[in-house]
């Protein structure tokens, strides 16, 4: 086998269903096959899986202990294949997908290989979908493969031995945020594995939190819950040092008054009855003045709030201080190129 497909999913049959549609259009000649992983779902997952007709081996596996991570590897433990793709439930590939993650893999031996995601165009009519766009690069599909440490299993493809030389993901993670990161850290430490952007492979994202600022905060507030595992896992090669000096609790020995300040905001919008307040804010300026220098403030603010939200819930979780001293803490450039809210 060539190239193992494996996809995690959770509760999302409508999704799932739509991704193995576009997946069972590919033009590949190379052998293939796809692990479906179903994480505890309550829906008719097993269902959608059973039933579709497909053009190669398509299987089904069942992960009980919760997380991406945690179903990506048994995923890859099924898998048969020379490489391993990963690639979300929510992901709508072109037919030429695989063969173009083959190609890239081809060209740069012992490279991680990268794709481009971006929004559904109805999503991105939207004053909101307009301003999610604005908050990640797209480059030129016509643009050389080049280094990059952006990485993302939406649309990820290595050499399965790699991946089974670094034992997989870090289960501790338990949502589908940083287990990414933290994997190439690793790899850049124990292999200095190389990753590689390939602009011309891009897919759609179907994303359920692509269309609101209600469902951007919340997805913004689940994911960073894994933020201080992360974090306590490498201490100062933690890299992003900068999301823990601005979402720590407030430590009156060490952050400045303005900083202070700046948390004390952070927390009133991102309470309840803060985010409430927000959502109907930018819902009402959606609605009669769509202007992006208010709008989208508004929209920051929403997410800035969530983004502390979590984090404190992610220190909680952890059992940790209420206090965390960022005085050793330095400020470093947002992680993977990405605009930080």
């Amino acid at each position: 086998m060539k190239l193992s497909v494996v996809i995690p999913t959770h509760n999302r049959a409508d999704a799932l269903d739509l991704t193995l549609s576009h997946l069972s259009k590919q033009q590949l000649a190379a052998s293939w096959e796809v692990v479906v992983v179903n994480n505890r779902s309550t829906d008719n997952t097993d269902d959608i899986v059973k039933s579709r007709s497909f053009p190669v081996p398509l299987r089904l596996v069942h992960e009980t202990k919760p997380g991406a991570a945690a179903a990506r590897n048994a995923g890859a433990r099924e898998a048969t294949g020379q490489y391993l793709l990963f690639m979300d439930n929510d992901i709508l590939a072109k037919p030429n997908y695989l063969e173009s993650h083959l190609k890239a893999l081809s060209n740069h031996p012992q490279c991680w290989i990268v794709g481009q995601v971006v929004n559904l165009p109805e999503q991105e009519k939207t004053p909101f979908g307009r301003f999610r766009k604005s908050l990640f690069p797209f480059f030129p599909p016509e643009q050389p493969p080049f280094e990059t440490d952006a990485i993302t299993t939406q649309c990820l493809s290595l050499p399965r031995p790699e991946f089974e030389a670094l034992a997989g993901f870090d289960e501790s993670f338990f949502v589908a945020s940083g287990e990414d990161r933290e994997l190439l850290m690793r790899a850049n430490a124990a292999r200095g594995t190389r990753l590689i952007l390939d602009p011309s492979i891009i897919v759609l994202h179907n994303d359920w939190a692509g269309t609101t600022i209600e469902d951007f905060c919340r997805r913004n507030r689940l994911y960073t819950q894994t933020e201080p595992l992360f974090w306590h896992k490498y201490g100062d090669a933690y890299p992003r040092q900068e999301l823990v000096k601005q979402n720590s609790p407030p430590n009156w020995n060490s952050d400045s008054f303005v900083l202070i300040l700046r948390k004390k905001l952070k927390q009133l919008v991102g309470s309840s009855v803060g985010q409430l307040a927000l959502f109907a804010a930018c819902a009402a300026f959606e609605r009669t003045w769509p202007w992006p220098p208010v709008l989208w403030r508004l929209y920051r603010y929403a997410a800035a709030g969530a983004i502390y939200r979590g984090f404190q819930e992610g220190l909680a979780s952890r059992g940790s201080s209420s206090t965390v001293d960022t005085r050793g803490v330095k400020s470093v450039a947002s992680y993977a190129g990405q605009k930080q809210i």
